[in-house]
């Protein structure tokens, strides 16, 4: 009886590697379909990745071009302010002028006296203003100055979508002596 059993345990495993290669089949195309669905999960994520990536270099690049159109406008701004002084103050004289209306809201238009415009400012106007805002007992003038610069992405036209501008002001006070 021993005999027969192992007999018949022997005729089982040789049908053993058919068994395995049927199961390996049948998992195997089970596991096909899996991995097309995690091979489209990697490529929407890695597309959501690089959409995220895309838009935060686009506002970088938005950041870095409106801080550079900032500087442009400060300095506008004073480049106006050191001429407005250079008229109420001039070198090498006894008196200094006063703010009066020629001083009121004077515009500047940061072109060279050939007409072309200053490199790195171009595209940039800058205005100015004066206020003689205090005389003092001794004939002591106070003055309170004001520029403003403004610098854009291009030639400002009224049908204009994509122009973007920056403005800076600054303010000196100063005194005759």
């Amino acid at each position: 009886m021993n005999c027969s059993r192992n007999a018949q345990m022997s005729i089982r495993y040789q049908h053993l590697p058919e068994i395995k290669k049927s199961f390996s089949l049948l998992q195997s195309s089970k596991q096909q379909g899996s991995s097309l669905v995690l091979a489209l999960f990697v490529i929407i994520i890695l597309t959501l990745l690089g959409s995220v990536l895309m838009r935060m270099i686009s506002t970088s690049n938005e950041t870095v071009s409106q801080e550079v159109l900032g500087a442009r406008a400060y300095m506008a701004a004073n480049s106006a302010m050191q001429a407005e002084l250079q008229l109420l103050f001039p070198l090498n004289v006894t008196s200094s002028n006063t703010c009066d209306t020629a001083f009121t809201d004077k515009p500047y238009e940061l072109q060279t006296i050939l007409n072309e415009d200053i490199p790195g400012l171009y595209d940039c106007t800058a205005a100015t203003s004066c206020d003689n805002y205090h005389t003092g007992l001794d004939g002591t003038k106070y003055y309170r100055l004001t520029s403003t610069g403004e610098c854009g992405s291009g030639a400002m036209e009224a049908d204009s979508k994509v122009i973007v501008k920056s403005s800076r002001t600054i303010q000196v006070e100063a005194r005759s002596l």
